[in-house]
C-alpha cells in the first residue's frame, strides 16, 4: 500500500496545505475551481479527511521540511503536487516553479521541475526515459521491443496463432468470467483480438487491456487516466510521473504520447483520486513481467477482483449495460468531440492509422 494513503490527522492536513500552496503559488493567485475540487478529492480519497478548508491560512511551502518524514512519502507528495500545474493553463509555469520550491524544501534538486517545464513545452524525452521501466511494466513488455512489433505488424508477421485461439476460446465462457469480460472489452471498442496479424496495438497492449478490465475503467481519456492512477497506486515502481504526463495530455492538451488522441478538460478529480485509492488498497501487485494469471480467465471477474483486493465500488464500468468504450463511443470514431485537439500526424502515424483504432 502506498504510504500517502495511510497518512491521517494533522500530517494529512499539513500535506493538503502544502498542495494548496503549490496550487496558488503561495497565495500569489486565487485558488482555481479545478484545484479546489482536486484538493477535496485528495482529502477524501487519500487521507480520509472530511474537514479540510482550502480557504484557511496554511504554512508556506518553505516550511515543508518536517511534514513528510520519509523519502517515499516525499516522492509521493511531489507527484501529487506535479499534477496541479497541468489542471488549467493559466499560471502553468508559476505552479511548476512552486513545485520546484516544494522539492527544494524537501531537499531535492531541480531535476523534477526541469522535466515538468520540458513537459509543458512538449519536450518529453527526459521524462519518457525516466518512465521507461514503469511504463514497460504497464504495457507488459520492454518499450524498445515495440519497434520490432511495429515492423512485424507492418507486414502482418506479428500474429500469434496460439494467443488468438486462446482469446477466441474465451467467447465460449460465461459472461461473468474474467475471460469473457475481456472479449466484451475488445468487442465494445471494435479492437481486434490479441494474436491477430497486423493488429499492432492489440498485440502490444493486451496486458494494459487486462488492467482496464480488472480496474473497471473504459478507454475514454478519463478511463485511461484512471488506469494509470489505479496502477500507480498499486505498483511498487513510481508511476506518478506518468499520471502527471497523461493528465497534461487529457486536461490541457499537451501531447506526451503520440499513440493517443490529445484532449482538453477530461480530468475528474474525484474519479481519478478514487482510482489511486482503489489501486493503493490492492492486496496483490499483478503488474509484473512474469505475473502468471493461470486459470483466472476462466473464473468470475468478481472472484478474481476479490482475490486481488480490488474494490468494485468506484469502477466506471460496473453495470451490465456499461460499454468498455465508455459513453463517447468507439475510440476511432470520436472526431466530432469539441474537446479533441487535432495534431498533424507524422508519416509513421499515418501508416499506423489503419492498424490502430486507438488513434
Amino acid at each position: 500500500m502506498k504510504e500517502i494513503i495511510q497518512v491521517r490527522g494533522e500530517q494529512a492536513h499539513a500535506i493538503l496545505g502544502l498542495l494548496k500552496q503549490v496550487a496558488t503559488s503561495d497565495g500569489a493567485f486565487a485558488l482555481h475551481e479545478i484545484h479546489r475540487e482536486t484538493l477535496h478529492a485528495m482529502a477524501e480519497h487519500l487521507f480520509q479527511v472530511t474537514d479540510f478548508d482550502p480557504d484557511a491560512e496554511h504554512p508556506p511551502i518553505k516550511a515543508a521540511k518536517e511534514v513528510a518524514g520519509t523519502e517515499e512519502l516525499r516522492q509521493q507528495v511531489m507527484n501529487m503536487a506535479g499534477i496541479l500545474p497541468f489542471l488549467e493553463e493559466e499560471h502553468l509555469q508559476e505552479r511548476i516553479d512552486a513545485v520546484g520550491r516544494l522539492g527544494e524544501a524537501f531537499g531535492y534538486d531541480r531535476k523534477f521541475t526541469k522535466r515538468l517545464h520540458q513537459l509543458s513545452h512538449e519536450a518529453i524525452l527526459g521524462l519518457a526515459i525516466c518512465l521507461n521501466r514503469a511504463l514497460s511494466l504497464e504495457v507488459g513488455n520492454h518499450l524498445w521491443k515495440g519497434l520490432y512489433k511495429l515492423a512485424e505488424s507492418a507486414v502482418h508477421l506479428d500474429g500469434d496463432k496460439r494467443m488468438l485461439e486462446r482469446f477466441t476460446g474465451y467467447r465460449d465462457l460465461d459472461t461473468s468470467t474474467f475471460g469473457r469480460t475481456l472479449i466484451s472489452y475488445y468487442d465494445d471498442n471494435d479492437f481486434p483480438l490479441p494474436g491477430t496479424p497486423g493488429a499492432f496495438f492489440s498485440n502490444s497492449l493486451w496486458t494494459h487491456d487486462i488492467h482496464h478490465v480488472l480496474s473497471g475503467y473504459p478507454t475514454t481519456p478519463l478511463g485511461e487516466t484512471c488506469v494509470l492512477a489505479f496502477d500507480g497506486g498499486m505498483m511498487d515502481l513510481d508511476m506518478g510521473k506518468a499520471l502527471i504526463a497523461y493528465t497534461a495530455q487529457f486536461q490541457i492538451g499537451i501531447q506526451f504520447d503520440k499513440g493517443l488522441r490529445t484532449w482538453k478538460n477530461q480530468f475528474k478529480p474525484d474519479v481519478v483520486m478514487r482510482a489511486f485509492e482503489r489501486g493503493g488498497n490492492c492486496s496483490v501487485d499483478y503488474i509484473q513481467y512474469d505475473f502468471d494469471f493461470g486459470d483466472r480467465f476462466t473464473r468470475s471477474l468478481a472472484e478474481v477482483r476479490a482475490e486481488f483486493g480490488i474494490d468494485p465500488e468506484g469502477a466506471l464500468v460496473s453495470a451490465p449495460g456499461d460499454k468498455w468504450c465508455g459513453d463517447m463511443g468507439i475510440v476511432g470514431m470520436r472526431d466530432d468531440d469539441p474537446d479533441i485537439i487535432e495534431r498533424k500526424k507524422s508519416l509513421l502515424e499515418r501508416m499506423l492509422a489503419g492498424k490502430n483504432t486507438k488513434q
